[in-house]
């Protein structure tokens, strides 16, 4: 098909008459909602990276330094203001860096946009054939491709059409407008989750400490008992919030941490002995 064939199939497709709708709006709209419920994740689940992630992380950092300061017998004291140091040090260079990472990201996949954007605008037939090309790759027939990218590629649609292509084209899923927003958001969620799941080992020892216990053993089998329950319950609350099974991701949460936590151990307790 030549140059001019396709910007006249595409002009003639532009002024197409849309259809009769079979719903309404408010029918549809209802209809969509309901699946989206019932099939899907819940909203929630778009943080469920920054919940996971932070919560594992703040949980299994500050107990892994508990473990290694108790393999290394230091005081409870001292344990005490290690973990609370490195938890509030660590949550804001996660929840920062969650957000910054995120920005930057947004940015390069807009300044990639705006050249997809660029070529459409100046080459509109070589954009063309590249999506058809695209949509063949993807296991479209060549005619149902085309049928679809001059749809698609008309100037009404340029928007889809480029947000597509770069999909296609580059992997890579535009943000939307309010991006900066989204990913404050899920800054403060990383560092919230970072937060509360690492204050948990930490608060069994403050406990003790304030209630003038000094059975450093005690507290410490105590604290494995509740940060391991912890970790359960967190892989258990990420695979509820994903549909997905909640024991098996709660089991996988627990042994992920463990071996972590007794990394910490073993290295602290290996160091205790060899420097002394």
């Amino acid at each position: 098909m030549t140059d001019s064939n396709i910007i006249n199939v595409l002009n003639v497709v532009e002024n197409i008459d849309n259809i009769d709708k079979v719903n309404d709006d408010d029918n549809i709209g209802n209809n969509l909602q309901h699946h989206k419920n019932e099939r899907h994740a819940k909203e929630s689940g778009k943080y469920i990276k920054n919940i996971v992630f932070g919560g594992l992380d703040g949980i299994i950092t500050t107990f892994s330094i508990i473990a290694a300061a108790y393999g290394a017998n230091f005081e409870n004291k001292l344990i005490i203001i290690m973990g609370v140091a490195n938890l509030i040090a660590d949550g804001i260079s996660m929840g920062l860096g969650d957000f910054i990472s995120s920005y930057y990201e947004n940015l390069y996949i807009l300044s990639e946009r705006d050249k997809e954007l660029y070529e459409y605008e100046n080459n509109t037939i070589y954009e063309i054939n590249e999506m058809i090309e695209l949509y063949e790759n993807e296991g479209l027939e060549k005619e149902d491709a085309k049928q679809i990218v001059y749809t698609i590629g008309q100037p009404k649609y340029k928007d889809y059409f480029i947000k597509t292509m770069v999909k296609y084209e580059l992997d890579l899923e535009v943000p939307s407008d309010n991006f900066k927003i989204q990913n404050l958001k899920e800054g403060v969620v990383t560092f919230l989750s970072f937060i509360s799941y690492g204050f948990i080992p930490v608060l069994t020892y403050i406990i003790y400490y304030v209630s003038s216990n000094k059975n450093k053993n005690e507290v410490f089998i105590i604290s494995c008992f509740i940060t391991a329950l912890s970790m359960f319950t967190l892989g258990f609350f990420q695979a509820k919030i994903t549909n997905q099974n909640g024991v098996k991701y709660g089991l996988m949460m627990l042994f992920n941490g463990s071996l972590a936590a007794t990394s910490a151990f073993l290295i602290g307790y290996a160091l205790e002995e060899g420097l002394n």
